[in-house]
């Protein structure tokens, strides 16, 4: 019984030293994680992954304070580059009051509208450290902008006016928009990110009736929640 016991201890301590000699350890280049079955699925560098964004802007046209909600979604390649499609929209249309913009129907009397519109485009960022609880990225946005004039209520005008869902526009422009910026952003969980903006939005070619042609062009801080695989 001795001897059997004596042989079974053998073969089990043998079989550890077998194990031991025999053990691959793996290293995860990307955050120098050991595992003795490879890559941790969790923290794989994954080639591609995707973010939607909720952003909130301030900024000026002229005088006056715009506020400038907005919405993009992209795809991240190797955690660094994200490519997409961004847009922001006019929210406070009703502050956005410009005095002289047109001629009444008699041609003597200046009339003031409300600037309303939207822009946006394609959207190309570079993140830098993506793996860092917090980060710098470099977005640029490159489209296009739609702004029109909306006469104010009771008012009427010259025959520069279009009538479209029985709204009255004094001006419309279509325009080239582009809005570099930077961007620092903090990693909350593994899928949601906050940030906070700082861009400069400029258009070459803003034609609207009796308007700075640069009166968009201005910066823009914004803050951003962010949800996605990165």
């Amino acid at each position: 019984m001795k001897k059997i016991t004596l042989i079974f201890l053998c073969c089990v301590v043998s079989n550890e030293v077998f194990s031991q000699d025999n053990q691959v350890i793996f290293t995860n280049s990307q955050n120098d994680t050991k595992t003795n079955q490879g890559y941790n699925s969790t923290t794989q560098k994954a080639l591609l992954g995707y973010s939607i964004e909720i952003n909130g802007g301030y900024s000026r046209f002229g005088s006056k304070g715009v506020f400038l909600p907005g919405i993009s979604a992209g795809i991240i390649v190797n955690h660094n580059w994200v490519v997409g499609l961004t847009g922001s929209i006019i929210d406070n249309t009703h502050w956005l009051r410009f005095d002289n913009i047109y001629y009444d129907s008699t041609n003597h009397k200046m009339r003031g509208a409300t600037l309303q519109g939207a822009y946006g485009g394609i959207l190309l960022e570079y993140i830098l450290f993506p793996k860092s609880k917090i980060h710098v990225s470099f977005p640029v946005m490159i489209g296009d902008g739609y702004f029109f004039y909306s006469k104010l209520p009771g008012s009427s005008g010259t025959g520069q006016s279009h009538y479209y869902h029985h709204h009255s526009y004094v001006s419309i422009n279509n325009c080239f928009v582009t809005e570099p910026g930077v961007k620092l952003e903090i990693n909350v969980l593994a899928f949601i990110r906050l940030g906070v903006a700082l861009s400069y939005r400029y258009s070459p070619d803003l034609h609207l009736l009796n308007t700075s042609a640069t009166l968009i062009n201005q910066f823009t801080g914004k803050v951003s929640l962010q949800f996605g695989q990165f």
